[in-house]
């Protein structure tokens, strides 16, 4: 009988024990193979630090004088820890008090690109009660802290040279000066997040070519390389920022902070894009870039409560799944012929936050490719329903159910399948491409019948806290 070593797996709202082959690779944050981030000893003289050094960019009372309205935009809560932001923001205002800049001239915008609007309790919670209370006094109204809307105020610029439509929030016309707050960390198309106003202050409308099919969903994006010679999403994001700024006029003032363990501040940068960016990913890579040889399956746990929803919806089950082995360079994680199995509990309940969810899956089921469902994105854009919902009620935008649905064709991109083990729902499972068991041996044993080798005999990678700590990125051998 072949050996085997027991695991512990992140599993929905618990972890649990598996037994893979001894010769499995168990990789995880806090190990040789991955080790501890150190956090900033002092995150405000970061920030403050940045600040007196903008990449670039003049520093920022070299930009501003006392008339200056100045918007500070910063990540939606699904992207940036609060932690983060509690840091950066206080301090941003008082370098721009110092400078002259009334307070009344100051406005807080939570870039939330066609994600939901932040409720009251939401935008607390990301900002701090302080900043929150400075900036929004009275409850019954906005005060200045406001959501984008990725369906109405915003301004139309043109066109990119390789083709992406600029539509974004008026503010970057309105203001004398945007500054950006956001935050860096591992994600799995282009390696780590930037240029945030090119998809935070986005509309319905520039996310039709940002995030088309064509550029977002092929093999070029699907990857953890920043390079946009390497990487045509990451090329695309670069063309609109110089866009947006070529056309308004005005540089856009960034101050990125690279975060760790629990959404601590490790390092802060601040600049103009891509100068910027240069500097703070190659920073970045010292911290997260890890040594990975490929592998025939690897197993990823998944949480109960994921970026957008909870892994019972099928959408985020999927494209959580694919996120685990899309940060790579060099070669793919996953070899040719590969298999991901996920623990998982899915059993198809959507958010009412996610109101077009079904439709859109109600489509994938009816169509060939999911690329088909691209000729419904002004019908999702302009559904009244949807749209009702994402204004008053803070749902998600009209178009993310369709852009989550197009993400199914990409986990047979990156896989030859998928498996979910656990409580799941197989109908469900199956509607999306992928396949259900019942548990995690039957899964493995079905993972070696795909591949067509003994269990025992393949290459096996175990992610067992990968939502749960720092995220890697894996440079390929």
């Amino acid at each position: 009988m072949a050996k085997t070593q027991n695991v512990a797996i992140e599993y929905s709202k618990t972890w649990i024990d598996i037994s893979v082959p001894e010769n499995a690779e168990i990789f995880q944050y806090g190990t040789p193979e991955f080790p501890e981030i150190p956090i900033h000893p002092d995150p405000e003289q970061a920030v403050r630090d940045a600040l007196e050094n903008p990449i670039g960019i003049e520093r920022i009372p070299e930009l501003v004088n006392r008339e200056s309205t100045v918007t500070i935009a910063f990540d939606d809560q699904l992207k940036s820890p609060a932690e983060a932001l509690k840091v950066i923001i206080p301090v941003v205002v008082d370098e721009l008090l110092k400078a002259g800049v009334k307070e009344e001239n100051i406005s807080l915008l939570c870039a939330s690109g066609t994600h939901c609007k932040r409720r009251p309790d939401e935008l607390k919670a990301l900002l701090g009660e302080q900043t929150y209370q400075r900036f929004r006094p009275f409850s019954w109204r906005e005060g200045r802290i406001y959501n984008h809307d990725c369906s109405e105020g915003t301004i139309y610029l043109g066109e990119t040279e390789i083709g992406c439509e600029v539509d974004h929030n008026s503010v970057l016309v309105k203001s004398d000066l945007l500054i950006y707050a956001g935050t860096i960390y591992p994600v799995s198309y282009g390696g780590y997040p930037g240029q945030g106003i090119v998809i935070g202050l986005a509309s319905q409308r520039a996310l039709k070519s940002l995030h088309s099919y064509d550029v977002f969903r092929v093999g070029g994006a699907l990857s953890g390389d920043f390079r946009p010679e390497k990487n045509i999403y990451r090329r695309h994001k670069l063309a609109v920022n110089e866009k947006i700024e070529r056309e308004i006029g005005k540089k856009v003032f960034y101050i990125d902070a690279i975060t760790g363990p629990g959404a601590k501040i490790v390092h802060v940068f601040a600049g103009h894009a891509p100068e910027l960016e240069k500097k703070t990913y190659r920073e970045a890579d010292n911290y997260f870039l890890t040594k990975m040889s490929q592998k025939d399956i690897v197993v990823i746990g998944l949480p109960h409560d994921l970026s957008y929803d909870t892994s019972d919806n099928p959408l985020l089950s999927c494209s959580s799944a694919r996120r685990s082995i899309s940060g790579w360079r060099n070669k793919p994680l996953l070899r040719e012929g590969g298999v991901i199995i996920a623990l998982a509990q899915c059993t198809g309940t959507i958010s009412p936050r996610r109101p077009s969810d079904s439709e859109a899956l109600q489509l994938y089921r009816e169509h060939f490719e999911a690329k088909d469902l691209w000729d419904y994105f002004d019908a999702f854009a302009n559904n009244p329903e949807y749209l009702y919902k994402y204004r008053y009620e803070y749902a998600y935008s009209p178009v993310h159910g369709m852009l989550m649905a197009q993400g199914l064709d990409t986990l047979k991109r990156v896989a030859r399948q998928t498996i979910f083990a656990g409580d799941v729902n197989p109908g469900v499972i199956r509607e999306t491409g992928a396949i259900p068991a019942r548990n995690f041996d039957e899964a493995l044993a079905k993972a070696g019948e795909i591949i067509g080798k003994d269990v025992k005999d393949t290459e096996i990678l175990v992610l067992p806290s990968y939502f749960h700590d720092p995220k890697p990125l894996f440079e390929m051998e």
